[in-house]
């Protein structure tokens, strides 16, 4: 009988352990207070009271193989690290961990700043903004020192945004300072002599020397060193709202004067600025000044291996020795190396991972969402900063959801594709099913087409795993001048059939000059309504590119690919992977004819947005007729000076929507929730929806 009450109690008080273990599932190295289980047990009318410990829950230890090193796998590398050009979240990453700017972020806020090379947020209480609005004074921080051990001035700081604005070039940045410095609509030094010459170098030397001299001038006059009180002056063309914000992009990094001139950056001369002009990446990078970039900032350069990694290292004696917020970093850094690899398969990054030799990879897409979602351990809420248990508490990763991010994803146009010396992306390059005409796109109808033939359903499904915001405009939903009652276009294959079906063109001989000065005979097509050629009777083939390793952006193009090619089997798509730098390359000499990007914006402000969309970077790229162009500036340059918020919004309204909607430039996509997956020992992460990467002195391995 004693052996039967036995196995009763020893079975009641494994229920009650595996119930403990069930609910109890302390993150790695908590120690767990061991509990005593007390059961009554009645037995033929005997109680009988037995005390028991339980065994603890497991506990799991999560550690880096290294503490002290941080490695994170990328899908590319970056387009150049020279501050006055990279305007891509590689680069950028690199940038803001190397070099410091005059403002910086608090914490997570991209709306609220604080002092870094500055020593005081310039306004108007403090006389930093003068009444009128048109200048700005920064104090400069004294006894910081550059990695090379020079010291910081503030001719540094004016040199840094001068040799921007002078290096220009309308693929880069300096729009964002060319407009309030030089004038609303300016988006480019070159502009002050003559905007034929924009993204023209050769042209460019051989201007006027008198004009070109006084556009250094003006440039020059317009941010100033004052030694007497030690600042530094922005003189603005106009009121400028968001001039601050401009400020803490990689663009604004602090760079020395000396160092930089040394190595390949402007020399300082305004007889000379025109040599400087219009750089590429490819020139740049085989400079110090592209290619190993030296700053102020907590992290130092110390290589970059092409298609292969870059490594940083603490910068031991970096001036930020009390922390920029409560909590936030300061002193040096308590990740003493950055490692950041480039990989484009995702197996590759995932299997390092797990193996501990990665502390973060990069996603090609939320596909891979429930990949990851098997390795998670814990998950933790952004906005509460509560983190539970998963049903796998074993795994290595922490996941952390419920922030929303500030970037998008789109399908541009090139309605004027680059055809010189031949471009394999757009096949024969005539009508005639075996490619398409240079101006392919430039046809409402084949771009209508386009936009109804994509299912937006099932890459908001299969692909954003539901997770995702239809934006129904060029600005994100919330901002200033977005309306959710604006019409999109949606999925529709019979309209689709019916706006390929209305794209017919003409043909007419044309005289071309090649670039030895030689004319000759060529056939140029031209879109017609009551042209004798038919597109859906001839069909035509175009490769569609997109970057190595972002499976997102493939499957965007392979979407297209399917139903375009449903339609009519004659349309014919290819999907075509090109490496980071390649892919940027050939956008902005405009060979593509469409293709897939991201913008993540330089600041929350609209017309962030609504310029690159149409007269800058993507507007540029896509070769957007000269007139529709000067329609969106002047829409663009009026709403942009108005201080009434509300008139603001209706100009959007009003008039840039519905003129963007009309023309049907590319397919304006979803604003995605965001995700992290982070490893169980990483600390100090937070979501800014301006930062391009991580910003490595917050983190830690511990």
């Amino acid at each position: 009988m004693r052996s039967k009450q036995f196995a009763f109690v020893f079975s009641l008080l494994m229920i009650v352990s595996l119930a403990l273990s069930a609910c109890a599932q302390p993150p790695a190295q908590e120690k767990v207070v061991e509990k005593v289980v007390t059961v009554v047990v009645e037995k033929e009318g005997v109680q009988t009271v037995v005390t028991a410990t339980p065994p603890p829950p497991k506990t799991y230890e999560f550690k880096a193989k290294d503490p002290t090193a941080f490695t994170e796998l990328v899908l590319g590398d970056p387009d150049t690290l020279d501050p006055a050009f990279d305007y891509e979240s590689a680069g950028l990453t690199v940038l803001q961990n190397v070099y410091d700017t005059l403002l910086w972020y608090k914490k997570d806020s991209p709306t609220e700043f604080i002092p870094m090379l500055a020593t005081e947020i310039p306004s108007l209480e403090n006389g930093g903004i003068s009444s009128d609005g048109l200048t700005f004074t920064f104090k400069i921080r004294q006894g910081v020192k550059f990695h090379d051990g020079s010291d910081m001035t503030i001719e540094d700081v004016a040199y840094s945004f001068q040799r921007g604005l002078l290096q220009g070039g309308t693929q880069s940045p300096q729009w964002l300072f060319a407009e309030p410095l030089l004038g609303v609509g300016t988006l480019d030094v070159a502009d002050l002599v003559d905007p034929a010459l924009e993204d023209d170098p050769e042209g460019l030397v051989k201007a006027d020397p008198a004009k070109l001299k006084a556009a250094c001038e003006t440039v020059v006059s317009k941010i100033v060193a004052n030694a007497a009180d030690n600042t530094v002056s922005f003189k603005l063309a106009q009121p400028w709202g968001p001039f601050l914000a401009l400020l803490l992009g990689g663009w604004g990094s602090i760079q020395s004067k000396a160092w930089s001139t040394a190595n390949g950056g402007w020399d300082g001369s305004c007889d000379t600025w025109q040599k400087f002009y219009g750089r590429t990446p490819e020139t740049l990078n085989q400079l110090p000044i592209g290619s190993a970039p030296m700053g102020t900032g907590a992290y130092i350069f110390q290589k970059w291996e092409p298609g292969e990694q870059i490594t940083l290292k603490a910068n031991e004696n970096y001036w930020l020795k009390e922390p920029l917020w409560e909590g936030g970093p300061g002193g040096p850094p308590a990740i003493k190396t950055v490692i950041i690899k480039t990989l484009s398969e995702f197996s590759t990054r995932l299997a390092m991972q797990q193996a501990g030799d990665a502390d973060w990879i990069q996603l090609g897409s939320s596909a891979d969402w429930p990949v990851m979602d098997k390795l998670v351990g814990e998950v933790c809420d952004y906005q509460t900063g509560e983190c539970t248990p998963s049903d796998t508490p074993e795994q290595p990763i922490k996941k952390i959801v419920n922030y929303t991010s500030a970037n998008r994803t789109d399908v541009f146009f090139n309605m004027k594709v680059n055809d010189d010396g031949g471009n394999s992306f757009i096949g024969s390059g005539a009508l005639d099913g075996n490619g398409i005409p240079a101006n392919f796109f430039s046809d409402l109808h084949v771009r209508k087409a386009f936009a109804y033939c994509f299912d937006y359903d099932t890459y908001l499904n299969d692909v954003l795993q539901g997770e995702g915001v239809r934006s129904h405009t060029v600005m994100l939903p919330g901002m200033l001048g977005y309306d959710e009652e604006a019409p999109i276009y949606t999925f529709d294959l019979a309209k689709c059939e019916e706006e390929f079906k209305l794209s017919r063109w003409k043909t007419e001989e044309v005289d071309v000059t090649d670039a030895e000065g030689k004319t000759s005979k060529a056939t140029q097509f031209t879109p017609a309504d009551d042209g004798p050629l038919s597109l859906w009777d001839i069909g035509f083939r175009l490769t569609m590119g997109f970057n190595t390793g972002s499976t997102q952006r493939q499957t965007i193009g392979e979407i297209l690919q399917n139903s375009i090619n449903q339609v009519n089997s004659k349309f014919v798509i290819e999907v075509t992977a090109l490496p980071w730098p390649t892919f940027l390359s050939v956008q902005r000499a405009r060979k593509l004819p469409m293709f897939t990007i991201g913008w993540i914006m330089d600041l929350y402000e609209t017309h962030n947005w609504v310029v690159p969309y149409t007269t800058g970077t993507y507007g540029i790229r896509q070769g957007l007729p000269k007139d529709l162009m000067e329609k969106y500036s002047a829409i663009n340059s009026k709403a942009v000076v108005e201080p009434d918020p509300e008139k603001r919004a209706e100009i959007y309204k009003n008039e840039f929507n519905p003129l963007f909607y009309e023309n049907c430039q590319g397919l304006i996509l979803y604003q995605v929730n965001g995700r992290r997956y982070n490893a169980r020992y990483t600390n100090g992460w937070f979501f800014n929806p301006i930062y391009p990467g991580d910003w490595f002195i917050t983190l830690s391995n511990d």
